[in-house]
Parts: structure tokens; sequence; C-alpha cells
């Protein structure tokens, strides 16, 4: 019998690349969580296999979700994949709008018999030290780590893999606004270098946690398919697509850091501390996973050379 998965997100970049990874596996039904089941985007996601369903439910009503989420499956929910927005607000603790979607999430699939739980988290320094370090200073990180540790505790004989990815490469795009990123990061980390990672990347390790959920139980992995200084990643961008996006005036990268202060805290975090996945083991497992000029030249928006 195929295995009834929710997919969170599934509209988005992560949610939508496990959906990619997984579409017409006879294996899996994918019950594709969606704020509006007649958007654009859910009607493309309707197209792209036979077993998928798109339901319309929202994370602030996790009990109502998964009973959406149960009436479209023709048996009971198998999995969960969960991925909660960064809310952009609440305090460094760590409370807030995500925390309580994100535990809420934990909460239901105990209670619905979910058999494995795969969480979307963020990479806080390598695989053990992220247990312990919350980085209370980015408070996206520290919703993340309270949602872990609520997991850890309260899934009982549910099984689960925790996901950590590091920074998006989708987060980098061509024009002016990626210049004064690049030169917050000039002025705050120097030489220093930061992992990067592509969503579709994570939407594969996302689908081998529920292919192979046995060896993935219990399981938390940094995931990063690259490790590059500003200088490094601006080279590269030019040399694979002939854009540049040096950084500008370093003071205009003082000011994104100041006006937007989570941005700020996390590029004083990356040089600090900064991710430490092993991007080696990730492409031991994942052979194809993709460094910058891979992605450039596959999926981004930057133009081809």
């Amino acid at each position: 019998m195929s295995k009834n998965i929710i997919v969170t997100g599934a509209t988005g970049k992560q949610g939508g690349a496990l959906i990619d990874q997984l579409t017409n596996n006879p294996s899996f039904t994918l019950i594709a969580i969606t704020r509006n089941a007649t958007g654009a985007g859910a009607e493309k996601l309707k197209s792209k296999g036979s077993n998928i369903k798109v339901v319309q439910a929202d994370q602030n009503d996790c009990p109502a979700l998964f009973a959406a989420a149960k009436s479209a499956a023709s048996g009971p929910i198998w999995g969960v994949y969960s991925v909660q927005i960064a809310q952009g607000h609440g305090p460094a603790s760590g409370s807030g709008d995500e925390v309580q979607q994100g535990c809420a999430m934990v909460d239901e699939a105990v209670k619905a018999g979910v058999k494995h739980f795969v969480y979307s988290s963020v990479e806080r320094g390598g695989d053990e030290h992220s247990w312990e370090s919350p980085v209370t200073s980015v408070p996206h990180f520290a919703t993340k780590h309270n949602v872990e540790q609520h997991l850890k505790k309260n899934a009982g004989s549910m099984g689960w893999t925790i996901l950590r990815p590091v920074a998006f490469f989708e987060n980098l795009a061509p024009g002016f606004p990626a210049k004064v990123f690049m030169a917050a990061m000039q002025s705050t980390i120097g030489e220093k270098r930061v992992q990067w990672v592509s969503t579709k990347d994570i939407g594969f390790f996302a689908a081998l946690a529920f292919k192979e959920s046995q060896e993935w139980n219990h399981k938390a992995m940094g995931l990063a398919g690259d490790s590059l200084n500003v200088k490094e990643l601006c080279d590269k961008v030019r040399d694979t697509t002939s854009t540049n996006i040096y950084p500008t005036f370093w003071f205009l990268g003082g000011v994104l850091k100041y006006m937007v202060a989570e941005i700020g805290h996390m590029i004083t975090w990356f040089g600090a501390e900064g991710y430490r996945a092993d991007v080696e083991a990730c492409k031991r497992l994942h052979p194809e996973m993709m460094d910058l000029e891979m992605w450039l030249k596959r999926e981004s928006t930057f133009p081809r050379k």
C-alpha cells in the first residue's frame, strides 16, 4: 500500500523539491499542503503527478490540517515533512509563531500515529554541536533549535529525521541587492568561508529519509554542497554567468545589517562561528549534490554564459 506523506510548504522551494523527488513514485502518496488550493502554485502541483493530492490547510491550525489530510488520504498518515517559514519577528529566545507551528506539527503527528517525521531545521555549527547550540543571537536559528528539542523529547515511538541545511543558493540573484549583501558579508567576515546548499538537494535528502526511514531514524545531519568566501563566490558567478555581484560600498552593507537586524545577526554569527556541515559526507550520499557552479548552470536565475 502507498504510504501517505503530509508535505508542508508544498508550493515553496523545500516542500516543492521533496515533491519533485517523489512524484510518480508508487510507494508514496503526497498530501501537498497549501494555504490556497486554487492558486497557480497549487494548480502546477496537481499537474505534476498522479500521486499528489493538494489540500488547503494552514499550520496555524494543525488539528484542522491533519483532519483535512486524513480526509484526502486513502489510509493512515505514514509520514510528515515539516518546514516552517521564518516569521521575521519574535524574541531571540525562539518563541513565536514558528515554534508554535513546528511543535504543533510534532504533537499532531504523534496523535495521528505517524511513523516517520522529517523536520527541516538549520545547521548551527556541526551535527553534534547543533544539538546544544540554539544560537539565540539569530532568532530563526533559535526557533528551529526549540522545535528540534520538542521533537526529540515528545516523539515517543514515532521515527524522526532532522535535516539541517546551511545558506540557500536560491537566495542569490542578479541585481544590486546581491552586491549590498556581499558588502555586508565582506565587511563582517572578510575571507572566511560560508557554506551553501541548493533547496533541490534538501529535497533529495528528505526523500531519502522517507525511502530509507529505518536507516535515517533518530538521525540529524547538516546539508551543504559548497563552501566559499565572498571573493570565491563572486568570481564563480562572474566566470559562470558573466554577472557582477561583487560587493558595493561597504557602508551600504552596514545599512543592510542595521535595517534588517536578523540578517545582521546572522552574518555576525557567520564570522564568529559559522556553519560546519560535512560537505564530503553529503556528497558521498548524494554524488550529484550541487556546488555553486552546478547550481548556477542548472537552477539559478542568473543568465547562462
